[in-house]
């Protein structure tokens, strides 16, 4: 039986997991926290179990749902009409149909057109390769002009990247278009239980085939051991296998192998991440009947809100709204390193300002950080996106260095592994007839 070794414990070491295991592999599975789920991660809240960040899942997650139907839970799923909101200097608009576009006030009508002509070329054609070469800025600026670029898109931009949003390429941007908006409303789907409930799938099943999951265990080192590869653990060791798939975040994925014959490509790849401050506000009164609203020039410190519960029935939360507050900051900002009072503070600030009825009906709140979530893409990344096989049948990576340029989501990770996993199975068995020949 070949054994693997899997490092991580988020959506695509769970997914791998699942797949080596249903081809015989013995599988050990290390997570470095307390619990499986990376960015989908829960907290306990009066009995119940809330994600910490946001999450949904949509009708072309081609990647994801069949591991939700394999794990038996796709009968169960919830799916809704969504509505999405802009605010704008304090003022809400829907923007949800054609109709809705041409009534945004602070454009004119022909950077109104235009913007909509915009949505359409990134529906058809928001996955040509060229626009890897071109940054989002020059893309949109060409497309809807400078004012609309800076009323609408630069907010939003900068917002998610940080002040390094004029590097991203517009092929980031226009599949991220592609992905969410169809030809119809917009329509997205939940677990009764949420993600919460599919992690606990995932490692009953995981459990039942007889992976091992090595919990609260830090993969250090990656190094050679004979024919096998060997896990260093913060503990000590972690044994040795004939194939391991790493799901860590790049840079961790680099520490680890600073000792292997690693591609220089792969190895001096410099990727940086954009964190996340995520405050989950329950209140007694909706904030408004959007899913998801950015605010722009509104006064408020964060980004734009989250209403849950227009998605996921009010019950899960013993009737109140589930709201998350965000701020997409680098790690090593101001932002970021604030205390968690002050941070909620603010956040509690901009909801009294922005909608005093939902504020003064809050009944509690949480607030949860992450700091390595959303790449920093490049133009041209294309042309350095890491393979997935490392050292031939020995040593894979699938981590979130490859969803380009799919959105960062639990599909995309999925997607990544699917990638992987063809040339994995055929290059393991490919040197295990040769390993097994010479002994």
């Amino acid at each position: 039986m070949v054994q693997a070794a899997v490092i991580g414990g988020g959506i695509s070491g769970l997914a791998t997991a699942l797949s080596l295991s249903g081809r015989g592999y013995g599988v050990t599975l290390f997570e470095a926290e307390d619990d499986l789920g990376g960015l989908g991660a829960t907290f306990e809240w009066q009995g119940v179990h809330l994600e910490r960040f946001y999450h949904c899942l949509l009708p072309d997650d081609h990647a994801l749902l069949p591991r939700v139907r394999e794990l038996g839970l796709e009968s169960g799923m919830l799916w809704r009409e969504t509505k999405m909101g802009f605010m704008y200097r304090s003022r809400i608009w829907p923007m949800n149909t054609p109709r809705d576009l041409l009534s945004f006030g602070p454009l004119t009508i022909l950077e109104r057109l235009r913007l909509g002509l915009m949505g359409l070329r990134a529906r058809f054609g928001g996955l040509a390769p060229e626009l890897d070469a071109i940054t989002a800025e020059q893309w949109v600026r060409g497309m809807v002009g400078d004012r609309c670029f800076d009323i609408m898109w630069k907010p939003m931009l900068s917002a998610k990247i940080g002040d390094r949003y004029g590097a991203l390429p517009a092929l980031w941007l226009s599949s991220r278009m592609n992905r969410e908006k169809g030809s119809g409303p917009e329509r997205k789907g939940c677990l009764p239980g949420g993600y919460r409930s599919l992690v606990d799938a995932f490692a009953a099943e995981l459990a039942r085939r007889g992976v091992v999951l090595r919990m609260r265990t830090r993969v250090e080192e990656i190094v050679e051991d004979g024919e096998r590869l060997a896990l260093r653990t913060a503990e000590g060791d972690g044994g040795a296998y004939d194939v391991v798939v790493s799901t860590s975040p790049l840079h961790h994925f680099q520490r680890m192998t600073r000792t292997l014959r690693v591609p220089e490509s792969v190895a001096g790849l410099k990727l940086d991440y954009q964190g996340v401050i995520s405050g989950v506000f329950f209140t007694g009164k909706p904030i408004s009947d959007y899913y998801w609203m950015p605010w722009v020039d509104s006064g408020a410190t964060s980004q734009g809100v989250i209403e849950m519960s227009n998605l996921v029935p009010l019950e899960r939360a013993h009737g109140l709204h589930v709201n998350y507050l965000v701020n997409y900051a680098h790690r090593d900002g101001e932002l970021f390193k604030l205390p968690d009072e002050e941070m909620l503070a603010r956040y509690r600030a901009d909801l009294a300002s922005l909608f005093p009825a939902a504020a003064a009906s809050v009944q509690d709140a949480r607030l949860f950080r992450a700091p390595y979530v959303e790449p920093i893409w490049t133009t041209g990344y294309s042309k350095v996106l890491p393979p997935s096989s490392i050292l031939m049948g020995r040593l894979y990576l699938a981590c979130t260095a490859q969803v380009y340029p799919r959105v960062n989501s639990w599909n995309s990770c999925c997607a990544v592994v699917d990638e992987m996993l063809p040339q994995l199975f055929e290059e393991v068995a490919a040197r295990t007839v040769v390993v097994g020949g010479r002994s």
